[in-house]
């Protein structure tokens, strides 16, 4: 395509970005929008104009166009999708450009990373991926030019999703079957199954195993050599600790059923093994606990404390999840980000005004989500109370377990903004972050609603204090958050 060709009367070619098996990418201008700002244009093509072809190709474009539109507005870091057109049997998508570098600008041959930094590297990468996997999507070509740093944030981009891929090789046989003579994916990421065109969520857990363990040895993926069970082996070139040596072991392991089977599972293993102090894994309850209140300077938080009632959940015991809908949802600030990384995301679920619960309870609590057998709340989901109090996360064994949000109404706990991290039995336990409306934070290890292990709390001034708390009390201070 040439430069300064105008598609639609409405994006203008001004360079190109990428040229190669799967189409050509493109710097583009939206011209309809003030100071035209950039936009990337993806040219796809089938190898056959074969009429056979042409729908099939349209159905799967059409198809994947609307999973990069979702997977867009559900997290800021993967690029949004403003359009997406046929001409003349060619595709276009037209998406948010990213101001930034690719990984492969930080990942060198021969500049080894320290563990800090790859545990930290593993963080960001499964964050976002979190988002895909609850989709039940498969990226399938996750590598360092795949992952942007971008620029006004430093956060990480994952970008060029590889299903719409396929486009480019559909093809129809001797059979008169039309399928894709490609396999998505990049040597040195792809593991077996994939490469066997029978793709699964772990199989991006591979390429992130591979990703963390190449900046870990300073070497490419094509130099690490396998024993005769098909098993990676690069201990040998890596200091690394134990704990961490066996997270990237089971992520790169050769059968797809040993590996973490979801982002989410990988970033709970990755966030218990490497937090400061141990953390109680999730076993999880429902049922309204009040606050009392203390005359000592407190930031209370009842640890079976959550709004009001949660009738029959339960949660899954993942960690790190990241939820829905980011454009379309409420943010929570971080405030002490720096000193206590959580594993859990503040994002929350959009619910659709036309939506109808999947489960409405007598006293006019209502749920959305997932559902067990018994038609119980299962899986994540978002629980809506009459009160008004909500909460957005996991839920298993009918009680909230795992990552979640609760969000407090001014008729609940007046004092209370909202709490970010893992539950356990309902109760808050694990890392955590508990914020008041008046600009008090407390971030850290609760167990059983308590406070217990290292953690922050940061007055409404800004200033902080920071401790290993027991029992609910920061020992040499007046905080408690014993009720």
């Amino acid at each position: 395509m040439l430069i300064n060709t105008v598609l639609r009367n409405h994006y203008k070619i001004v360079g190109l970005l990428g040229s190669g098996g799967f189409g050509d990418t493109y710097l583009a201008e939206d011209l309809d929008l003030p100071n035209k700002p950039k936009c990337v244009v993806k040219h796809l093509k089938p190898k056959t104009s074969n009429a056979t072809v042409l729908p099939i190709a349209r159905r799967l474009f059409d198809k994947e166009a609307e999973v990069l539109y979702r997977l867009g507005n559900l997290s800021k870091q993967i690029p949004k999708l403003f359009a997406h057109f046929e001409e003349n049997g060619e595709f276009y998508l037209v998406q948010e450009f990213v101001d930034g570098h690719e990984l492969s600008k930080e990942i060198i041959p021969g500049q080894p990373w320290g563990e800090a930094q790859v545990i930290r590297l593993l963080q960001e990468i499964l964050e976002v991926l979190v988002v895909v996997h609850e989709q039940n999507i498969i990226h399938r070509d996750i590598k360092p030019q795949n992952l942007m740093r971008r620029r006004e944030d430093g956060k990480i981009m994952l970008i060029d999703f590889g299903a719409v891929k396929e486009i480019e090789g559909l093809a129809e046989n001797t059979q008169g079957q039309v399928t894709s003579t490609i396999i998505i994916g990049s040597n040195g990421y792809m593991p077996n199954e994939q490469a066997s065109s029978k793709p699964r969520l772990s199989s991006d857990i591979f390429a992130v195993g591979i990703v963390a363990i190449q900046a870990l040895t300073g070497r490419i993926p094509q130099e690490f050599p396998e024993d005769a069970n098909g098993e990676i082996i690069w201990r040998h070139w890596a200091n690394v600790s134990d704990r961490l040596g066996d997270i990237l072991t089971k992520m790169v392991r050769y059968n797809f059923s040993q590996r973490y089977q979801s982002a989410a599972q990988a970033l709970q293993t990755l966030a218990y093994s490497t937090s400061p102090t141990t953390v109680v894994a999730p076993s999880y309850s429902a049922s309204p606990v009040k606050q009392k209140s203390t005359t000592r300077q407190t930031f209370g938080f009842n640890g079976a404390v959550l709004a009001a009632t949660v009738i029959g959940v339960g949660v899954v015991a993942m960690l790190g999840l990241s939820y829905f809908l980011r454009q379309q949802s409420p943010q929570i600030t971080e405030n002490t980000e720096q000193f206590i990384s959580l594993p859990c995301s503040s994002q929350l679920t959009s619910i659709p005004s036309t939506r109808k619960p999947d489960i409405k309870y007598p006293d006019g609590t209502e749920y959305y989500g997932d559902k067990d057998k018994n038609n119980n709340p299962f899986g994540k989901g978002v629980m809506k109370f009459k009160d008004g109090t909500r909460y957005d996360g996991l839920f298993d064994k009918s009680k909230r377990n795992g990552c979640g949000v609760l969000l407090y109404t001014p008729s609940t706990y007046f004092l209370r903004k909202d709490y970010v991290g893992q539950f356990v039995n309902d109760q808050f336990e694990g890392l955590g972050k508990l914020r008041w409306k008046d600009g008090r934070e407390y971030r850290g290890n609760f167990k059983a609603g308590n406070c217990e292990g290292q953690g922050i709390f940061q007055s409404a001034d800004g200033s902080s204090k920071s401790g290993i708390w027991q029992k609910g009390e920061l020992p040499g201070s007046n905080l408690s958050c014993n009720i």
